[in-house]
């Protein structure tokens, strides 16, 4: 558990923030973990903690309190409240999940946002029977090297008809991170799965609302992803945006994590109506799209991406060049569009906010969609490139 007291970058200036991970599959892989001495320093040892904090000294991060307590303990702590709780792939290895929402709940400021994590119910049908599958071989095995040594035996031996078999693309844990993921993926013995439907309910429980579901932007959860039959979407639109999103949820079949905002106000996604807005690329640019109108006027515009799920594909307007030619990552709406107009030597009676907004509303809602275009307030700071991250400090 790591709580951030003050600001780790300029996007968070002033304000407070608390993140939560799981560690508890560590201690079933074996690895020791115990209480520091001292009082106001709680941690896991062995690798967890160490990775962690070395992440942290790399970074120059020396704002950090570490602390390994039961996120059921938070309210009686005496921390917080918090602007920002980050909770990932805790809540669904709980007895009681939904204290463990209400715990969180306690400690988030009333204009608090958290970002959580559960796993999703269809994406990991195959992992639930795998468990169940080796509950039964392992029934009168206690030791855990042997109950390692009989998934490895039964993942050796899958027939291409099992369910998991069919989908173990889905799910990499337990290649990638070796005898500590065979036992977070297979032999955990706390692991329930969410539906949408159940994120909802089990937010709604603890008196929080739903903000937005994400999965590489939203794209996951938008049922016209998937379908094209004008008059069957049609119906569908007619339903609440929980219902819509549990039907692309069922149509989509491999989400295996469900990554989510709540707080209590809904109402938080950032819009390019609000020209004070500045777009970015999230993790890199895609190039200069400027250019390739240019060279192509009028034409259809094709951006493939190997770290994205689709191309983006729009046909640009009459001025789309010149709003992606001062796109930067600096210079919000208002400060592009009058930056286009100089271009074209129109004035703002001539070319309004409007026009060029209703021009650019559909490109943006295309790249922001699979998650590669995404809003900063300008009061907020620049975010970093994935290349900019990547760079030792």
């Amino acid at each position: 558990m790591i709580f951030w007291k003050s600001s780790i970058s300029t996007a968070s200036k002033g304000k407070t923030i608390f993140r939560r991970t799981s560690w508890s599959w560590w201690r079933e892989a074996g690895l020791e973990t115990r209480r520091s001495s001292s009082p106001s320093n709680y941690g896991a040892t062995g690798a967890p903690r160490s990775i962690a904090k070395r992440r942290a000294e790399v970074r120059r991060l020396t704002n950090i309190i570490w602390l390994h307590r039961s996120v059921l303990e938070l309210p009686f702590l005496g921390i917080g409240p918090f602007d920002f709780i980050d909770c990932t792939g805790v809540l669904h290895h709980l007895e009681d999940p939904t204290a463990g929402l209400q715990a969180l709940r306690a400690v988030l400021k009333d204009t608090g946002v958290m970002l959580i994590m559960l796993y999703g119910k269809y994406g990991r049908t195959g992992v639930y029977q795998m468990q169940e599958l080796l509950r039964r071989i392992n029934v009168h095995t206690e030791d855990m090297q042997a109950k390692i040594a009989n998934t490895n035996a039964v993942l050796n031996s899958l027939p291409k008809t099992n369910w998991f078999k069919r989908g173990e693309d889905l799910i990499g844990d337990h290649r990638e991170f070796g005898e500590a993921g065979i036992v977070d993926v297979f032999l955990h013995t706390k692991d329930r799965a969410f539906s949408v439907e159940e994120v909802y309910n089990l937010v709604e429980g603890c008196n929080l609302k739903t903000i937005e579901l994400i999965e590489r932007g939203r794209y996951k959860y938008m049922v016209e992803w998937y379908l094209r039959d004008p008059h069957l979407l049609e119906q569908i639109r007619k339903l609440s945006r929980k219902e819509q999103q549990a039907i692309a949820e069922l149509l989509a079949g491999d989400i295996i994590v469900h990554n989510f905002y709540a707080g209590t106000n809904q109402d938080t996604v950032a819009t390019p109506d609000d020209l004070r807005n500045v777009p970015f690329y999230f993790l890199y640019s895609p190039g200069d799209i400027a250019a390739m109108i240019e060279k192509k006027p009028g034409q259809p515009v094709t951006i493939e991406s190997t770290l994205f799920p689709s191309p983006i594909e729009f046909t640009p307007g009459p001025y789309t060049k010149h709003i992606f030619r001062h796109l930067d990552g600096e210079q919000s709406l208002r400060e592009i569009f009058d930056q286009v107009r100089k271009d074209v030597r129109l004035t703002e009676q001539q070319l309004s906010n409007d026009d060029l907004l209703k021009e650019f509303k559909p490109i943006y809602e295309r790249f922001n969609h699979v998650g590669w275009m995404l809003l900063r307030h300008k009061s907020v700071g620049k975010f970093r490139s994935l290349e900019e991250m990547q760079r030792p400090l």
